[in-house]
C-alpha cells in the first residue's frame, strides 16, 4: 500500500516499509493495554497497524495530508480504538484532546519540520510518559550531544533540560520508499522526573538559551550581564558551545532572581 502511494516531497515523506525495522519500533514503544498513544504523521497507517496490532486502550492518528485519509480509514476500519485527527500536528491542542491522561508520543515525523515538532513536545512534559520518534540522523546526534561538538546546539541544551535523551538505532535509507537521502535514527526523549525549570517559565528559557546560541563563537559576556555570569560562576570569555546544560539552568535561575 504504501508503494501505490505517491509521496509529497513538501511534506518531507518517507514512508518506512520494512516489517523488521517497524516491530522494533513498536517494542521500543512497548504498547500496553492502558496505554493512550499519539501518533504523529500516520502516513499510509505502517507504523500505526503494528501499534494497533498490540491493541493500546486508544491511538490517536495525526495526519495532514488529505489525499491518505481514505486509504486510512479503509485500512482501520475494524479498529475502534483508532481515531484519525485530520490536522496538522501544530493546530491539535494535545491537551484537550487527551483530557489529562498520560501519553507516549510517537511517530516517523517528516524531515521538514521534526526539530520543531521535537521542542514543541516539551510544552506538553506533564502529560507525556515518554516520545519515541523517526527522524534524520544529524537530528538525532544534536539531541544527545555533549558541549564542545558540533552538533551541539540550542535543541540540544533545550532538550536535555527536560528530557533523558537516547539514540536507539540508526536505520539506513533502504528501508524506506522513496529511500531519503540520509540516514534516519529511533530516539527516545524520558521526561525528568524533576523538571528544573518550571513549565509556565519553559518559554521564557526558550527563548534565552535561542538568544545565548545566536553567534556561538561570541563570548558570552557580548550576551549576557557580566553579574549574571559571575553570580553563576560561569567565565565571561566563555562561549555557548562550552557550556553544560546545568550551566544554562543556572544562568536562567539567576537571571531571574537579579531582574
Amino acid at each position: 500500500m504504501g508503494r501505490k502511494f505517491k509521496t509529497k516531497k513538501s511534506l518531507g515523506q518517507h514512508l518506512l516499509i520494512s516489517e523488521g525495522v517497524i516491530k522494533k519500533i513498536v517494542d521500543y514503544i512497548d504498547v500496553k493495554n492502558e496505554d493512550i498513544i499519539v501518533e504523529v504523521g500516520v502516513g499510509t497507517g505502517q507504523l500505526t497497524e503494528e501499534i494497533l496490532k498490540r491493541a493500546p486502550k486508544i491511538l490517536y492518528g495525526i495526519e495532514i495530508d488529505e489525499r491518505v485519509y481514505p486509504i486510512i480509514e479503509e485500512r482501520f476500519k475494524d479498529y475502534g480504538n483508532f481515531i484519525l485527527i485530520k490536522k496538522d500536528y501544530f493546530d491539535v491542542d494535545i491537551r484537550n484532546l487527551i483530557n489529562g491522561n498520560k501519553i507516549k508520543l510517537v511517530g516517523n515525523l517528516p524531515y521538514n519540520i521534526a526539530s520543531l515538532i521535537l521542542i514543541d513536545t516539551a510544552f506538553y512534559i506533564d502529560l507525556i510518559k515518554f516520545n519515541i520518534f523517526m527522524i534524520q540522523k544529524e537530528v538525532a546526534e544534536k539531541l544527545v550531544a555533549k558541549p564542545r561538538t558540533k552538533a551541539y546546539s540550542f535543541m540540544s541544551v533545550f532538550l536535555q533540560t527536560f528530557f533523558e535523551t537516547d539514540y536507539l538505532m540508526s536505520v539506513p535509507p533502504r528501508f524506506f520508499s522513496p529511500p531519503p537521502k540520509v540516514v534516519s535514527a529511533v530516539i527516545k526523549l524520558t521526561p525528568k522526573k524533576e523538571l528544573p525549570i518550571p513549565l509556565e517559565e519553559m518559554k521564557e528559557y526558550k527563548k534565552f538559551v535561542s538568544d545565548i546560541f545566536t553567534n556561538r563563537r561570541k563570548m558570552l559576556r557580548s550576551k549576557v550581564d557580566t553579574e549574571i555570569l559571575e553570580k553563576a560562576g560561569v567565565k565571561l570569555t566563555a562561549r555557548a558551545e562550552e557550556l553544560s546544560v546545568d550551566d544554562f539552568i543556572r544562568l536562567f535561575k539567576v537571571k531571574k532572581e537579579l531582574i
